[in-house]
């Protein structure tokens, strides 16, 4: 954290009147859709050291996600995947009929709040259809800025782009596939007019590295006896953008159903399966953090679990552990909501979450008992360290809280977009409750001796 203040208190010593890098970002092609048109006043700094420290506890600790079915179920994974709170018809769209787990690409995003002791994660989101992948697009449109390019070259800033760490994730998860590959970019039906134009603008950045993708919905592909085709084209690769939240019904399990047929045959390569939302549950994460469970991990797991995750537990009338102390969960969770955050289990994009000091004490109490062995988590608020941004319109800074959504890929760290709020109160930073978006260069760490990455292009 250090890195970056110094780095931080430097830009904004040097920032020149009139330098408002919002404004162009708000003509980028990130503005509108997926992304709302707000944007951060200035880049966001990281040391390079501190991003491959987090990418290797994220991972550690992704590890132990998957590794609960074994430990808590004895590795059956319909068990494990019940007792998070799925439904049967998100059971069986899941996994496959005699249980047995697939090979999963190591493909996440965590979100996270930076408190004054380091990085805390909220919440983990498994898979594919994570938005952030073209962030670099907003690293690009800053370098516009001549302040910010000179600020870059001075202090050999780098960023990681998302579309080579996705590229990087299908040739590792699939080493046979084609050097130009046809990609189906699958959304599900309701969700397509709106995801069409990021979609489309994800084709347009994959067709720059030789890829042609093909925006569609999952009611447009077909299934024929030689593979799995869009538009008439036969396709290598499916990126499913649709979510396990989209599966309700039996008729959204039989849509669903010949995709994951064909990729179990291998007629095509599936970019996740939905099983890899098993692990992006809250719930998974409750599971972790539950003291009964304790037991399962060593000394390291367990710091690995503390040091990133906090107190998370199930809905359950009954018992828990607070602070070493044996308490009623349910008396405990009325007195200290200012404390706490009520999330449903495999909810996204900060929907279905309520946080106890926005809410009245009857409102609260009552969405608490209404949760009671559903499949939502009470999470201990985390109080994230403002950092200080120009207010729009220049002559002044402001404090900002940022979530941070941090991408882990492979086994390490693969890029990071933000937003920020300067409600300090925020219980949820969204682009629908004046979330801006911002973007992330990494830098040189402070009293660290780590190689210098090559400064991109743009930075030059």
């Amino acid at each position: 954290m250090r890195t970056a203040a110094r780095m931080t208190r430097e830009y904004l010593r040097g920032l020149p009147a009139g330098c408002a890098p919002e404004r162009s970002c708000a003509d980028s092609p990130l503005a509108g859709d997926i992304y709302g048109d707000a944007f951060l006043t200035r880049p966001v700094f990281l040391g390079r050291g501190e991003s491959r420290e987090l990418g290797e506890r994220v991972s550690r600790l992704y590890d132990l996600l998957l590794a609960l079915p074994h430990r808590l179920h004895g590795g059956d994974l319909r068990a494990f995947t019940a007792a998070l709170g799925w439904s049967p018809e998100q059971l069986d769209a899941t996994l496959r009929a005699d249980g047995r787990p697939r090979e999963l690409p190591r493909s996440a995003r965590v979100d996270l709040y930076r408190d004054e002791e380091g990085f805390r994660l909220l919440e983990l989101n498994g898979g594919s259809p994570l938005g952030g992948w073209d962030i670099a697009v907003l690293n690009r449109t800053l370098l516009q800025e001549p302040y910010i390019a000179s600020f870059a070259q001075e202090h050999g800033l780098g960023f990681t782009d998302g579309t080579e760490v996705l590229l990087d994730l299908w040739r590792q998860s699939f080493p046979g596939l084609p050097a130009n590959p046809v990609v189906a970019l699958v959304e599900w039906p309701d969700s397509y007019a709106v995801m069409e134009p990021h979609l489309r603008r994800m084709a347009g950045l994959l067709a720059a590295h030789g890829v042609d993708a093909v925006p569609c919905h999952l009611g447009q592909v077909e299934y024929r006896t030689d593979g799995v085709h869009v538009s008439g084209r036969p396709v290598d690769l499916v990126h499913r953008w649709f979510v396990i939240n989209d599966v309700v019904t039996a008729g959204d399990v039989a849509l669903l159903a010949p995709l994951s047929r064909a990729a179990d045959r291998g007629l095509v390569h599936l970019f996740t399966p939905l099983e890899n939302e098993v692990y992006g549950s809250k719930a998974a994460l409750a599971l972790l953090s539950d003291e009964r469970n304790r037991c399962l991990f060593d000394r390291a797991e367990r710091e690995v679990i503390d040091g990133l995750l906090p107190w998370t537990r199930l809905v359950q009338d009954g018992k828990t552990e607070v602070a070493g102390e044996r308490v009623d969960l349910l008396p405990y969770a009325s007195a200290h909501r200012h404390d706490l955050v009520l999330k449903a289990s495999s909810s996204h994009s900060g929907l279905d979450v309520l946080a106890g000091w926005e809410t009245s004490a009857d409102a609260w109490d009552a969405a608490v008992r209404a949760a009671v062995d559903g499949p939502s988590v009470l999470q201990r608020r985390v109080r994230p360290v403002a950092e200080e941004f120009p207010v729009p319109g220049g002559g002044a800074t402001e404090p900002v809280v940022l979530t941070w959504g941090v991408f882990l890929a492979g086994r390490g760290y693969g890029g990071a977009y933000l937003r920020g709020t300067a409600d300090l109160d925020s219980g949820v930073i969204s682009s629908g409750r004046g979330g801006r978006l911002g973007t992330v260069f990494l830098c040189d760490d402070d009293n660290r001796d780590h190689p210098r990455e090559e400064v991109p292009d743009e930075a030059a």
